[in-house]
């Protein structure tokens, strides 16, 4: 929220550096607005969240492979257990961020600068944890700002209603 205030004047918001998170905040990555092109989406699934997946589901088939071999009425198999279950709790929160940004990058909505970044963000509302973007993305939707280059791509694309 600081960095939304440093950034915005008046009633209008910008923040140049946008913070992409889980639903339960436990993983995220930042986006920097003036080096936004078509791909950077697919280039964040590929470069950081796909391999950050593969990377926790090693570490949670490792604790199974331990919990196996420590048996099931131990202390330690216990303390195993409760590893794993806030492990698969954190695979599935990073599953969902992933399927949420490639939901967006599918979009094949290529950001302009000139429209602001509000509307930029829009997209990327289900990540972002910033009111704003839901709002303006809904007005997208909604067929609102049809004079802007996400718009026309939107109305292009048959996600305006």
């Amino acid at each position: 929220m600081d960095h939304v205030k440093r950034y915005s004047k008046s009633r209008r918001k910008a923040p140049i550096y946008w913070y992409l998170r889980s639903a339960k905040g436990n993983y995220g990555i930042w986006l920097y607005y003036h080096r936004l092109d078509k791909d950077i989406l697919f280039k964040v699934l590929l470069n950081y969240v796909e391999p950050k997946i593969r990377l926790e589901e090693d570490r949670l088939k490792t604790l199974r492979s331990r919990k196996e071999a420590a048996g099931s009425s131990s202390r330690e198999a216990k303390q195993i257990e409760k590893d794993m279950d806030r492990q698969e709790e954190f695979v599935s929160e990073l599953r969902d961020f992933a399927d949420k940004l490639r939901r967006a990058a599918n979009l094949h909505l290529e950001p302009d600068l000139n429209d602001g970044v509000v509307l930029n963000i829009a997209p990327l509302w289900e990540l972002a944890p910033w009111k704003e973007a839901k709002e303006y993305w809904e007005e997208l939707v909604e067929g609102k700002y049809e004079w802007s280059s996400i718009g026309k791509q939107m109305c292009e694309k048959g996600i305006v209603k």
